[in-house]
C-alpha cells in the first residue's frame, strides 16, 4: 500500500494552515493608527430577545456621569502602547493601552492608575468595535464603533 499520497495531503494541509496563521495580523497591529468615533449603540442584556438602539447625546451624557468614558473625536493608538485622545486636533488626554487575553480585551491605564477594560468585538483594517458593560437603570452593553482615519501619504520626490 502506498502512503505517500496521504502523507503529501496532510503535509500540504499543515503547510497551508501555518501560512494562514502567520499571515493574519494580530489585534495589536491592526489597532494602531487613528480612529474616529462613529456611533454608540445600547443593547439590553436582561431580555431574551436583545434590543439594540442608537444612543443620543443626552443618553451618552447620562452614561458618562458614572463611568470614565472618553468623548474624544479621535483615538490615536501608537506602537509604543500610548493612546492619545484628540479633540479638534489637540491632545485631550494620553494614557497607556494594552491588549490582553487572546486579543479581545483592551485595557486602558490612566496616569492616576485607574484601569478601564473594553471588550474588542471586532477589529479590521477599517473598523474597530469595542463594548463595555454598565448598570444604568437597566443592565446592558454599550457598543462603540470607530472608523479608521486614513494616513495622509504624500508622493516622494524623485
Amino acid at each position: 500500500m502506498k502512503l505517500w499520497p496521504i502523507y503529501s495531503f496532510f503535509g500540504l494541509l499543515l503547510f497551508l494552515s501555518i501560512g494562514a496563521i502567520t499571515k493574519e495580523q494580530s489585534t495589536e497591529t491592526l489597532i494602531l493608527g487613528d480612529w474616529k468615533e462613529v456611533s454608540w449603540k445600547y443593547e439590553k442584556v436582561n431580555h431574551d430577545n436583545k434590543i439594540a438602539f442608537d444612543i443620543n447625546d443626552y443618553q451618552k451624557e447620562e452614561i458618562c456621569k458614572n463611568l470614565i468614558i472618553h468623548e474624544a473625536e479621535t483615538w490615536r493608538f501608537s506602537p509604543n502602547k500610548k493612546l492619545e485622545f484628540l479633540e479638534n486636533g489637540k491632545i485631550k488626554e494620553d494614557l497607556k493601552w494594552n491588549i490582553k487575553g487572546r486579543g479581545h480585551v483592551l485595557e486602558l491605564k490612566h496616569q492616576n492608575s485607574i484601569i478601564e477594560d473594553y471588550q474588542v468585538v471586532d477589529v479590521t483594517r477599517d473598523e474597530l468595535i469595542v463594548q463595555f458593560n454598565f448598570d444604568l437603570q437597566i443592565r446592558g452593553i454599550v457598543r462603540m464603533t470607530f472608523k479608521r482615519i486614513p494616513n495622509k501619504q504624500y508622493a516622494q520626490k524623485i
